[in-house]
């Protein structure tokens, strides 16, 4: 075979002269994928990790919510609010029971049942969840 140039490297009959970029390619193509399913990964978790905060920070709304209608009921001979609006200004200007309206982590309003079939001594306080559909088993009670 004859020389080709000094820069230029003698390619053999089953080599192609695209063959050292497809070589450098494999080279980094597994740890490129590696560190793509890394970073997938790690976004995936936080995700669910937002979800399990989002969760624990709307059952600790429902549980400040359900205090509040207890005592509205306690003070109103058993009768049930008639919504998170009366729990914010109550009638005969009473102290509020709540500073504000009480929405869930998602920024939807919380739904109040009272008297509560689950509770039917007190009331139901029941987030709609990440979905906003009540009638999903991803509301939050």
């Amino acid at each position: 075979m004859a020389r080709r140039g000094n820069n230029e490297r003698i390619l053999f009959p089953w080599e192609t002269p695209g063959e050292g970029a497809m070589r450098q390619v494999r080279k980094y193509a597994r740890p490129a994928a590696a560190v793509t399913v890394l970073f997938l990964l790690l976004v995936w978790l936080g995700r669910v990790q937002a979800e399990r905060r989002a969760a624990f920070a709307t059952r600790a709304t429902i549980a400040t919510v359900l205090r509040a209608v207890e005592a509205y009921r306690a003070d109103h001979e058993g009768h049930c609010p008639g919504g998170p609006e009366v729990l914010v200004s109550p009638p005969e200007g009473a102290t509020p029971y709540l500073r504000s309206v009480p929405i869930d982590a998602w920024g939807r309003p919380l739904r109040i049942r009272c008297p509560g079939r689950k509770n039917p001594e007190t009331a139901d306080v029941s987030s709609a969840g990440p979905t906003g559909s009540f009638n999903d088993p991803t509301q939050i009670e």
